[in-house]
């Protein structure tokens, strides 16, 4: 692994891991199955989801960028950032979710929409609940988790500048079983930011840690995260412990999500690490621009896949749905190319 970043301060292996994230959360979002891109997102119904993955990625970034990268500017000025940052994703999740709503309520859909709780034409109710976040569109619903998790990022940023990592763990594994015991979804979901994030803060320090290890029991440790990760994700994906589902549920976060969670995200991290030269010569025209500039395409992806729900009605056919799937990735590409959607829509 790299002891330092590539790319103009970048890891590489993460905006491609991100990218990949991405991609899996658009199929899943389309669900259109059966197809073949089961294979690799599960149809969001493994033990664990891309969503978690993008959550801790999220966090892990936030950690090594503004909290260790940018550690010799005033906590002030970073917090500063953060919570502009923080605000804009809270408008555009407002805007967004009362968009993706309206078209719900008037559109004529062929194919299946995310189901909408508000009764058609009570706007009231839309903007009151948009507005104090108590209802966000399943389609973005990581913007009104991110816009909160980064309006508190600036106090995490603070510890970790005073070497209190170990009171973020401590404190956020309380919220999270404060959150699992009041069913409130962002104490739980905090959990796959805030401990990533203190790991980003301690990033380098960890690979240089890494690499300080004997080449064997590097080798040895990465196979085994690897191979755990490739043997669940199978026991997983074929339900072959249909028993252990429930100590892996979502909603509720379950205990056992959060650390299978955090081994796929391992494994996973770890592979892409390993074919980061593969991935730069194939891959790099998509999951670059889908990992550098993965909340415009999460903003953005509502737009094809309200347009094929409306137009094109639900098939049976593998084939079909594995050419919708690809093709509604490669329409959210398209988007991102128009520059006025590179301007006004968040990165």
């Amino acid at each position: 692994m790299p002891v330092i970043p590539e790319k103009k301060g970048r890891f590489v292996a993460l905006d491609y891991l991100r990218g990949f994230f991405i991609i899996v959360i658009i199929v899943d979002h389309l669900n259109r199955w059966p197809s073949f891109l089961e294979v690799i997102s599960g149809r969001g119904e493994l033990w664990s989801s891309a969503a978690e993955g993008f959550v801790i990625i999220s966090g892990l970034l936030l950690g090594y960028i503004r909290g260790f990268k940018d550690r010799d500017k005033s906590l002030k000025s970073v917090s500063l950032i953060v919570l502009k940052r923080a605000l804009i994703l809270y408008v555009w999740e407002v805007i967004t979710t009362i968009t993706l709503t309206v078209v719900t309520w008037y559109g004529s859909f062929k194919g299946a929409v995310a189901y909408v709780p508000i009764p058609q034409g009570d706007w009231a109710t839309l903007l009151q609940q948009a507005i104090t976040l108590q209802y966000t569109s399943i389609l973005i619903h990581f913007l009104y988790l991110y816009a909160i998790f980064l309006a508190f990022s600036p106090l995490v940023i603070w510890l970790l500048r005073r070497s209190f990592w170990w009171l973020i763990l401590i404190v956020s594994t309380l919220l999270w079983l404060i959150g699992f015991l009041l069913q409130i979804e962002v104490l739980q979901w905090q959990i796959l930011f805030f401990i990533p994030a203190t790991a980003g803060f301690y990033l380098e320090k960890i690979l240089h840690w890494l690499l300080s290890l004997k080449d064997i029991i590097r080798r040895v440790g990465g196979i085994t995260i690897v191979m755990v990760t490739v043997t669940t994700i199978t026991i997983s994906m074929l339900d072959l412990l249909p028993e252990a589902s429930d100590s892996f549920n979502r909603t509720p976060l379950m205990i056992g999500r959060i650390l299978i969670a955090f081994l796929w995200f391992s494994g996973l991290l770890i592979i892409t690490w390993r074919i980061v030269p593969w991935l730069k010569k194939y891959g790099d025209w998509l999951l670059t621009p889908f990992g550098t500039r993965s909340l415009s395409v999460y903003i953005v992806h509502g737009i094809p896949l309200m347009l094929f729900s409306l137009f094109i009605p639900l098939y049976d056919n593998i084939w079909l749905n594995t050419f919708l799937g690809i093709g509604v990735v490669l329409v959210v590409w398209g988007i991102l190319k128009i520059p006025l959607v590179a301007k006004i829509v968040p990165r």
